[in-house]
């Protein structure tokens, strides 16, 4: 692939102050968890606007903060709105994204019927999904709030050709530089990099300059040139000093281990690990995920499968699959009945073969870890002798791929909504990724409050001093974060390896959640977390959480800085 770097980024917005950071971490602690969640960007726009008198060093941050959202999302009406409205109060915006915004507004008015698309898209009508994106993105009025909510299928799809038709018909039309813009963005998942990056390197720069630069970079990481991706990050960076994922990414680039090379020279390590599985009734999802699991580097480590009481064909399965592994390295157990989630692992870290390794490495049956999974996961508990877990990020099978989670963190107890009104809640955990097109924002190692249980490492150390999992949450729902906030509150803290991508077939029991049953097990389990922690606890685990993060950004900050200078 032909790579350059492109013109440089837009300078830093005007009075943002050189200790931004730490103004940051002590007037909105929440900023750390991260800079891509919309809900964070838009309640501290909210919430500075609100403040009399103004602090400007901390509202261009704010500014920053929404422009770049707005660069990532240009039909979003809270957005467009949220950033005309401190442009007011503060002009900061280059006057072709002022026009441009303004353009735009009144062309962004929600419909009566704003959830169209949704209900069109869950009939699974294919005629009926093509009338809607040829007519329907085509209404003069509400063309392109419509097209903002199908724009995520189109680019599913994968069909170029039909994007631009779409595009075409629609009133993107009568904005060119908009009508550029989201064609770089279906380019980026549906083109050849080579292609794509021509799309970007042509976008406008006071338009989209920002933008350009972070999907440019992340092409170039995707095709292994990380050094010309730093090269267009470094002035991103500098720009942008106050976007948390940003800087973790960066930071890792620069001096991480290379995701293209070995992720430790030393391998993996006899005794290091175990690996372990359980199912019920899953025959054909175990069947692919231990073919591919037996493709990945595994090294010495033994990997062992808890048949949770399956009727269907697993045992068979399971019976084939030792063929697939070194001789003596594949065993079995068999539970006449499913026991859940939370025994199934507790029966497994039970084991003698388990117990005597230093990390147990839990893989959900429909995970298709990458080659190099259990190492990087090890070289990030080595950096971290003190985890209680190391998770990875997680997402979908089919491309483009899209996010179902990344590292996990506590909200502010006033900010989050109870599912029960009956029932007032005090522990929201965010979730800042899952569903979303994935631009390598997430490609970072911290240290998090929780990680996926999709596929993630736990300290047997963490585990014999803060306990196994709480079978109260059997089948499953809030075990993983349960069992992490206990190893946190016992000074083992859980660390995210985003360079490490596990695809996952299906989305977490929350997101299946369907029927009254379905949603009335979450809700109960939710109630017996509430009623697992003390007040104090969640008080404590929400101030040691951003403390954390702040303390690892700020180092890692001031790491760039220092190879900068």
């Amino acid at each position: 692939m032909t790579a350059s770097v492109s013109a440089p980024s837009l300078p830093p917005l005007p009075e943002l102050p050189p200790d931004i950071l730490s103004r940051l971490a002590a007037a909105m602690p929440v900023w750390a968890v991260s800079s891509e969640h919309a809900g964070v960007r838009l309640s501290m726009a909210r919430s500075l606007l609100s403040r009399k008198p103004l602090d400007r060093g901390l509202a261009h941050a704010v500014a920053g903060s929404l422009f770049w959202a707005w660069q990532e999302d240009p039909l979003d009406t809270l957005v467009t709105a949220a950033l005309l409205e401190l442009d007011a109060a503060m002009p900061f915006l280059p006057a072709p994204a002022r026009a441009l915004a303004k353009a735009l507004s009144p062309r962004l008015a929600v419909p009566a019927d704003p959830h169209l698309w949704e209900a069109v898209a869950a009939c699974g009508d294919a005629d009926m999904a093509r009338v809607y994106l040829d007519k329907a993105t085509a209404d003069p009025a509400h063309g392109l709030f419509r097209l903002r909510k199908a724009f995520g299928a189109l680019i599913d799809a994968g069909d170029m050709g039909r994007m631009v038709r779409v595009l075409a018909g629609s009133p993107v039309r009568d904005f060119p530089p908009l009508l550029e813009r989201l064609c770089a963005e279906a380019a980026f998942f549906c083109e050849s990099p080579d292609k794509s990056l021509r799309r970007l390197f042509r976008l406008s720069r006071e338009l989209w300059g920002h933008y350009a630069d972070a999907l440019s970079a992340a092409l170039l990481v995707r095709e292994g040139d990380a050094d010309a991706a730093l090269g267009l990050l470094a002035p991103l960076g500098r720009a942008m000093p106050w976007h948390v994922n940003l800087t973790l990414v960066r930071r890792d680039l620069a001096c991480g281990p290379r995701p293209a090379g070995p992720p430790t020279p030393e391998g993996i390590r006899p005794g290091e690990a175990a690996v372990l599985l359980y199912t019920w009734n899953k025959a054909e999802f175990i069947r692919d995920t231990l073919e591919n699991l037996a493709r990945t580097r595994l090294g010495p480590t033994p990997v062992i499968v808890l048949d949770n009481g399956s009727t269907d064909d697993t045992p068979k399965v399971l019976a084939q699959a030792a063929a697939h592994f070194a001789p003596g390295q594949f065993s079995t157990v068999t539970l006449p009945v499913n026991v859940g989630a939370p025994a199934a692992r507790n029966w497994l870290l039970s084991l003698p073969a388990v117990r005597c390794a230093r990390y147990a490495a839990f893989v959900d049956d429909d995970a298709r870890p990458p080659q190099d999974w259990l190492a990087l996961l090890l070289d990030a508990a080595r950096a971290n002798p003190q985890a209680g877990a190391v998770g990875c990020a997680v997402a979908d099978i089919p491309a483009p791929h899209r996010m179902q989670s990344a590292d996990y963190h506590l909200l502010p107890p006033e900010t989050g909504q109870s599912l029960l009104a009956e029932a007032p809640e005090r522990i929201f955990v965010m979730d800042t990724c899952a569903g979303k097109l994935d631009f390598g924002m997430y490609r970072y190692r911290r240290p998090a409050l929780s990680v996926s249980g999709c596929c993630h490492l736990i300290s047997n150390a963490a585990v014999r001093t803060a306990g196994a999992f709480d079978i109260r949450f059997t089948p499953t729902q809030f075990d993983d974060l349960e069992r992490d906030i206990r190893s946190w509150l016992a000074g083992f803290p859980a660390v995210y390896e985003g360079r490490c991508v596990v695809h996952h077939v299906q989305t977490s029991s929350l997101a299946r959640a369907r029927t009254t049953a379905q949603s009335a097990h979450v809700a109960g389990n939710k109630l017996k977390l509430e009623g697992a922690l003390a007040h104090a606890d969640i008080g404590r685990l929400c101030s040691e959480n951003y403390a954390v993060l702040w303390e690892d950004l700020q180092a890692k900050a001031a790491e760039l800085e220092e190879a900068r200078g």
